[in-house]
């Protein structure tokens, strides 16, 4: 950003590897039982999440009609210029509408990750439940 251009600093494709790195392993670790968060907590953490699903979802027609090459005149440069920023807004898998949408999925998959570690969660309080019950019968 200190070179005046805005935007996140780095690739933003980088970016998005790193966050979709970081799903997959709150899947692994969920499924494997190596990650379990409290329903009140998992509950937070998902609400976090499914706002910024909601507001993707509410933006994204801005962003399909952003693919529509803006009318700048007859001219050729008019023309090329266009194009390039239909392109730019949703015509490669660098554009911003590609880009937002592969964030979509990796928020997507963090939000299945935190309802299987809420189950796990749940698996491991209620296991741990019956077995202080049968210590209790066993020195009761």
């Amino acid at each position: 950003m200190t070179d005046g251009t805005g935007g996140p600093p780095g690739n933003f494709s980088d970016i998005l590897g790193d966050f979709s790195a970081q799903a997959d392993a709150m899947v692994k670790a969920a499924n494997e039982g190596r990650f379990a968060v409290s329903p009140e907590m998992g509950e937070a953490y998902k609400t976090a999440l499914n706002d910024y699903l909601d507001s993707w979802t509410g933006n994204k027609i801005h962003f399909d009609s952003l693919a529509n090459s803006p009318e700048l005149g007859a001219s050729p440069y008019a023309g090329e210029v266009a194009q390039h920023m239909s392109l730019v807004a949703s015509g490669d898998d660098q554009s911003a509408k590609t880009q937002l949408e592969t964030l979509q999925n990796v928020v997507e998959r963090a939000c299945g990750a935190i309802d299987t570690a809420i189950s796990k969660y749940k698996s491991s309080d209620h296991a741990a439940s019956v077995d202080l019950s049968n210590l209790n019968k066993d020195f009761g």
